[in-house]
């Protein structure tokens, strides 16, 4: 399997899709986005910019509204928000082709959890991810190689970027295998400045960053307060420990 990412598409070019595209492009790499709206106007004119250690960085794009108009792709980084995805799947599949690498770069559990893992579960597609199979066909899973974010970036304004803190990318074959093209990747976001480990069971990986998520994240969106304030708090504190320990039974549960 070919393992050269010449052509990269970035699929949600936000925060954290449009940092890793700035990023790619300085390694050499070709790439585009598919975006509409005012993000796919901003990136035509534009192009990706990005705010990082007080300097800004460009980064030119091809960026349509139309996957076909793109083309198949080597790598298509898929980092949008996951309510998005089954409408993002109905248009994405122009881009991969039989060798096409498909990182995902989300939060939550994603549709393809359970390929390559899970014991008498593996292989379940999920329902209330994936109902009728639409997100799997359209992404095969034999393209995907998981991935999980460890960095803080924001959106100033479509197409610019700013990045907070945080360089971390964690990748790895569903089936947890050290695949030749998965190798290859790690190093490609090396050669980009990203912190980028490949790991033997992206699942938990997925997980462990789903636990934090499900609990402050949650609290601080419906209340406004700040980490320290959510966690100086003895009633708060004691809430989210009981959600991460019911968390952690599901998790046991499920290998």
């Amino acid at each position: 399997m070919p393992t050269d990412f010449q052509r990269v598409a970035i699929v949600g070019a936000g925060a954290i899709g449009g940092w890793l595209g700035v990023l790619l492009s300085h390694t050499g790499c070709i790439v585009s986005a598919l975006a509409r709206g005012e993000t796919l106007a901003a990136l035509q004119h534009d192009g990706l910019q990005l705010h990082e250690n007080g300097r800004l960085i460009g980064a030119p794009v091809e960026a349509s509204s139309s996957a076909v108009a793109l083309g198949v792709q080597d790598l298509v980084i898929v980092a949008v928000k996951a309510p998005a995805l089954a409408e993002v799947a109905r248009s994405i599949a122009p881009l991969i082709g039989r060798h096409t690498v498909v990182l995902t770069a989300m939060n939550g559990v994603p549709w393809w959890f359970f390929n390559g893992f899970g014991g008498e579960r593996a292989g379940t597609r999920l329902q209330s991810i994936d109902p009728t199979g639409a997100i799997d066909r359209a992404i095969p899973a034999r393209n995907v190689i998981g991935g999980v974010v460890h960095a803080s970036c924001s959106v100033d304004a479509p197409g610019i970027i700013r990045h907070h803190f945080g360089n971390g990318l964690i990748i790895g074959e569903p089936s947890g295998e050290a695949t030749e093209r998965v190798a290859a990747l790690a190093a490609l976001l090396q050669r980009a400045g990203l912190n980028a480990s490949v790991s033997p069971q992206i699942q938990k990986d997925v997980w462990y960053k789903l636990w934090g998520n499900m609990t402050v994240n949650p609290v601080s969106a419906l209340t406004g307060a700040t980490t320290d304030r959510i966690l100086g708090d003895e009633l708060v504190r004691g809430f989210i420990s009981s959600v991460m320990l019911e968390a952690k039974a599901i998790g046991a549960k499920i290998g």
